[in-house]
């Protein structure tokens, strides 16, 4: 049944805290695919399941179980087209950068994740104490594909500075490092946008 699920930034930080560093997670507490490189949105989309109560926290055999069970039943994901599984990396939508945020940003669908876009620009134009815990920074990575969002990043701490804010991430695992790693190299990481997630509707 079709029911309205808040975002709870805290359990998206608690569960990108847990993750971000995945050769330190012992195999069988690993809930979804993973591989090395060209995994960040496959990360941030575990992020966000994890806010809207996809995720229990905990990791005795009992609750890893669970989970692994809720994963299967399509627990806050969108059965066929936003979606992850240990088995394979997901759908399109789960784990390439411009779908995801094609998809979460679609105020018209009925169903999955939503966020709007709350700024864009690059590093001098963007104030940092407009980011939130919670939050989704895109990142364009000028190296990887010139002018296009290519890098995520899922915000744990708030900051007015750079420096202040921690995120974590895969694609070089990173946990609660501030985000003014990246500022260092604006000609690498040239421009970013920031996305804010509210309640949503799921089947289940």
């Amino acid at each position: 049944m079709a029911k309205t699920y808040s975002y709870n930034a805290l359990l998206g930080k608690l569960y990108a805290q847990a993750f971000a560093l995945y050769d330190n997670v012992p195999r069988e507490q690993r809930l979804f695919y993973y591989a090395h490189g060209e995994n960040c949105t496959n990360f941030i989309s575990q992020c966000v399941w994890a806010a809207y109560g996809g995720w229990m926290p905990g990791f005795t055999e009992n609750v890893v179980a669970k989970n692994a069970a809720r994963i299967l039943s399509d627990t806050r994901q969108v059965k066929g087209i936003w979606y992850g599984s240990r088995s394979n990396i997901g759908s399109n939508r789960w784990c390439r950068v411009e779908e995801f945020y094609s998809y979460v940003t679609d105020s018209r669908k009925a169903f999955g994740p939503m966020a709007k876009e709350i700024t864009q620009g690059d590093w001098e134009s963007v104030e940092p104490s407009l980011i939130l815990e919670g939050d989704v920074v895109q990142l364009v990575v000028t190296d990887y594909i010139p002018d296009r969002f290519g890098h995520g990043l899922y915000v744990t701490r708030a900051g007015s500075s750079w420096d202040d804010i921690l995120i974590c991430c895969n694609t070089e695992d990173r946990l609660s490092e501030p985000m003014g790693w990246f500022s260092q190299f604006p000609d690498i990481y040239s421009r970013m946008r920031v996305l804010r997630f509210s309640d949503a509707v799921f089947n289940s």
